[in-house]
């Protein structure tokens, strides 16, 4: 942090004596002889950006001594260097980036990092030997999760479509030796809402165990969205902010639901689970609340004892407390939930609703 600030201090957050819009202070900088910079850090790896390779010298030496002088610490001889990104590519957090000239100015392209490719190209041919020895839907859910992770990281890449094509397409053999025995290949009949929702083309992929093995081709970039200062968990706009952009936080919490062993309950109920909580963009049916896979349950519309199915219509994502008190008939214990959640009209509304397809009487 200490590091970051003394970067932006020296330009981005310099401060001036006069105001200015963010495009007219940019110009008025550049002015001046001040060295332009801007730093890109995630815990030890960072990246200094500037404009010529004079400025890039200096600001090499006095990151170097600024780092040993005020804050103790070494530099990486082995992994620090001046790169020119129009002429060289250069690594950061297994992506690959160079700057290339389009329509009269200069635009980053970024791949996936050359080792990076091979250690995905090696996890995935582990876990396909791991579906041909014991193809269970567990060992497909590892797959499958792995693809997801994978695809989640790598999108924000321009090419990435370009590195995943290449990838699938060496592991086109390895899949057919290895699983043309245990499953049915073809374009998926039928497939999850889940699938469905992560998958555009309806390309062929294998079935094994009840489950359609997640397509490593079959992905798209997406625009990295800039880190904003005004994301905070502690005021009104911070919070408004945050819940505007949780998309990404969706994929990362089906992530680790794919990950959870789904124990007694069947494979219907844990597919369609994940779709109904897909589909209700991660938000509590009754509060709104973006709910974190350790605090969602599955309610069953129609309970299973009164002959409801784990279909995709019978299942909704509710908060764990809203389902205890859903089903709560001990006074004790509503009183409780109702203290904990503090409903309003419209949200004890929607719970009234479920606690009556459950022959439960209704709460005032």
């Amino acid at each position: 942090n200490d590091l970051d600030w003394w970067i932006a201090n020296q330009w981005e957050c310099l401060k001036l004596k006069h105001s200015y819009a963010p495009n007219s202070k940019t110009r008025a900088l550049k002015k001046t002889n001040l060295k332009q910079m801007y730093i890109i850090r995630y815990v030890d790896d960072f990246k200094i950006f500037t404009n010529s390779h004079e400025s890039a010298i200096r600001i090499h030496h006095a990151t170097k001594e600024y780092l040993k002088n005020q804050l103790n610490l070494d530099v990486s001889s082995e992994k620090s260097a001046i790169t020119n990104l129009r002429k060289r590519k250069s690594d950061f957090l297994g992506f690959s980036i160079k700057a290339v000239s389009k329509r009269n100015k200069y635009v980053a392209n970024t791949h996936i990092m050359d080792k990076k490719k091979k250690n995905i190209l090696d996890k995935l041919r582990y876990l396909i030997r791991e579906i041909q020895n014991k193809p269970t839907p567990k060992t497909v859910l590892d797959y499958n999760s792995y693809i997801l992770g994978i695809k989640n990281y790598f999108k924000i890449a321009t090419h990435v479509n370009i590195d995943f094509g290449k990838i699938a397409y060496r592991l086109t053999k390895t899949m057919y030796n290895r699983l043309k025995s245990i499953g049915k290949y073809g374009k998926p009949i039928n497939p999850s809402e889940t699938y469905k929702r992560l998958h555009k083309n309806n390309f062929k992929t294998y079935k094994i165990a009840g489950l359609h093995l997640f397509l490593f081709g079959d992905t798209q970039t997406s625009n990295a969205m800039n880190f904003s200062q005004d994301i905070c968990d502690y005021t009104k706009e911070g919070r408004l902010k945050l819940h505007q952009n949780l998309r990404a936080d969706i994929a990362i919490e089906i992530n680790k639901m794919l990950q959870i062993p789904y124990g007694k309950d069947n494979l219907e109920f844990a597919d369609n689970k994940i779709s109904r909580y897909s589909m209700q963009l991660g938000k509590c049916a009754v509060t709104g609340e973006f709910l974190t896979s350790d605090k969602l349950h599955c309610h069953h519309k129609l309970p299973r004892h009164m002959g409801g199915t784990d279909e995709f219509s019978n299942l909704v994502i509710v908060h764990e407390d809203v389902h205890r008190l859903i089903h709560a008939t001990n006074e004790t214990t509503i009183e409780r939930y109702r203290n904990i959640l503090q409903l309003d009209g419209k949200q004890l509304k929607k719970l009234n609703q479920f606690r009556k397809v459950c022959n439960l009487i209704a709460l005032v």
